[in-house]
Formats: structure tokens, C-alpha cells, sequence
């Protein structure tokens, strides 16, 4: 292997390993978000799903007016559609 191709291969790893650790940062940060403003949501449905519902609904208050029947469309509309 030439010295190009190995600086190329280990830019490209070191830029692998920036982004895990990102991603693991990211995660921390949600994690602890969600801890903080919904317990009991995360506690049912888990950080990720979360969050998601929170912000497809536009807040976390909007998200608790809606009856069940419509987070469950909120749920599912990625599936449908």
C-alpha cells in the first residue's frame, strides 16, 4: 500500500471514530433531555420514539392534549405513508 492510500484510509478512520463519538454525545444529550422534561414518556416508549413523537406534535404539551386515537396516528403515519 503507498503512503497516500494510507493517509487517506486513516483520515478516513479518524473521521469514523469523530463521528461515533458525536453520535454517542448526541445520545447522552437526549437521553439526559428526555430524563429531564418526560420521564414518563421515556419511561414507556424509550428516549429515541420520545422524542420524536414530541416533535412531530410540536411540544410536549401539545403531544398531552392529543387523545390517544391521534398519537396513534402520530405513531403509525411513518408506516402508512
Amino acid at each position: 500500500m503507498n503512503p497516500l492510500d494510507q493517509t487517506t484510509i486513516s483520515r478516513f478512520a479518524d473521521r469514523v471514530v469523530g463521528l461515533c463519538e458525536y453520535r454517542r454525545s448526541l445520545w447522552k444529550y437526549l437521553s439526559d433531555k428526555m430524563d429531564a422534561i418526560a420521564p414518563n414518556l421515556t419511561a414507556l416508549i424509550g428516549e429515541l420514539v420520545g422524542a420524536r413523537l414530541i416533535s412531530h406534535a410540536g411540544s410536549l404539551r401539545n403531544l398531552a392534549k392529543y387523545p390517544a386515537s391521534t398519537v396513534q396516528i402520530l405513531g403509525a403515519e411513518k408506516a402508512l405513508f
